[in-house]
């Protein structure tokens, strides 16, 4: 249920603009809207996601008592070491293979 009132103007994105997902707590950058739907990305790049409208609102300031804001958020750091760990066990199928052919 929507706790935007009936009378008030929804928020509208513009393309390329920081937005935050209240529903998932994520940040996301607006790409479009299709099918009464949000698309957003992840800033640092990655799969799209979609959110309801109602949902969607502008991203917040960064905090100023962040000490470095251009350290990357920790999904992302989780992220990169994921596919490193992904990377390397597909590096290690791909050799075992090439041992059993």
């Amino acid at each position: 249920m929507s706790t935007r009132k009936r009378n008030a103007a929804a928020y509208r994105p513009r393309v390329g603009e920081l937005v935050l997902d209240a529903r998932t707590g994520r940040t996301g950058i607006y790409m479009d809207t299709l099918g009464g739907e949000h698309y957003l990305r992840p800033p640092g790049g990655g799969r799209e996601w979609t959110a309801p409208p109602d949902r969607v609102g502008p991203a917040p300031d960064p905090s100023p008592d962040d000490p470095d804001p251009d350290r990357p958020h920790p999904a992302l750091e989780n992220r990169a070491r994921l596919s490193a760990r992904l990377a390397a066990r597909n590096r290690d199928s791909r050799l075992n293979e090439s041992r059993v052919a």
